[in-house]
């Protein structure tokens, strides 16, 4: 093979690979566009009214007990609730919706002021509540008996967060919750068609503390099957198109590049013939 063949095969072979990747792009394009936009739209008007009428009822939800870690933080009150779509308080396009933050806070009176003793334990403390998030102030003490000291003292309102957020890659929803109960961190890739009108009322009834149904349904094997088969068989239906394009455009390739080869073969003959 002459060396401008080789270079045109490894053209070919790229100009190939640039157009899967433009198909699978565009695949993406359409089902977010189709599926997962008008989703995230129904989710957006369901939480803004849901904290419409939360602040303007001025809702009271007591949580007691809330975190092992802190039992003398004594009884919260959930209020404050805020709803964004730019994670920064703000709103982006409605057209073009990737997250939508839900948040509010669990607030209870006074400080909670606590010693920490260790370099390593005072480290791992400022870790978690800077992790968390929880508004608080440390001060140095005196060393007892060689050993690093420190008092913490913090205001008691602790920020939970609900986030819905695009995957563009799977074609999903994934839904985290933050700081619900005993700074709990929960994280699901849900599929579309499975984020309705039960799934947000049962998503609510939990928020306000009504039932604990949500995070049920996040560890029941039964369920966690189900999504993954579905994700298995569409993932499966696009691996076969996607197989079924790539070998349609592999064999006009190679259509092409015989039709190339046989008009040489014509035109090299014609030459010889004519001398």
């Amino acid at each position: 093979m002459g060396v401008l063949d080789q270079l045109r095969k490894e053209a070919d072979q790229k100009k190939l690979s640039e157009q899967q990747t433009v198909d699978q792009q565009a695949l993406r394009d359409k089902h977010y566009k189709t599926k997962i936009l008008p989703k995230m739209q129904q989710v957006f008007k369901y939480l803004q009214e849901l904290v419409a009428h939360l602040n303007y009822l001025e809702v009271p939800i007591q949580v007691e007990s809330y975190s092992d870690r802190f039992p003398r933080l004594g009884t919260l009150m959930q209020k404050e609730y805020k709803i964004n779509t730019d994670g920064y308080g703000g709103f982006s396009d409605f057209n073009k919706l990737v997250q939508i933050n839900l948040t509010f806070y669990c607030i209870g009176k006074g400080e909670l002021k606590y010693n920490v003793q260790t370099k390593s334990a005072i480290e791992q403390e400022n870790a978690f509540l800077h992790a968390k998030r929880i508004p608080s102030k440390m001060y140095r003490l005196g060393g007892v008996g060689g050993e690093e000291s420190a008092r913490f003292v913090l205001t008691k309102k602790i920020p939970v967060r609900v986030r819905f957020e695009v995957d563009y890659e799977q074609s999903q929803i994934k839904v985290m919750v933050n700081n619900h109960t005993n700074f709990s961190v929960y994280a699901e890739m849900w599929q579309v068609e499975d984020i309705d009108d039960a799934f947000l009322d049962t998503l609510a009834r939990y928020l306000l503390r009504k039932d604990s149904e949500f995070i049920r349904l996040d560890i029941t094997d039964e369920y966690r099957d189900k999504l993954r088969n579905k994700l298995q068989s569409i993932k499966h239906n696009e691996e076969q198109e996607f197989l079924a394009r790539t070998n349609e455009q592999q064999r006009l390739l190679e259509l092409e590049e015989k039709e190339k080869l046989s008009y040489k073969m014509k035109s090299f003959i014609a030459n010889k013939v004519g001398r």
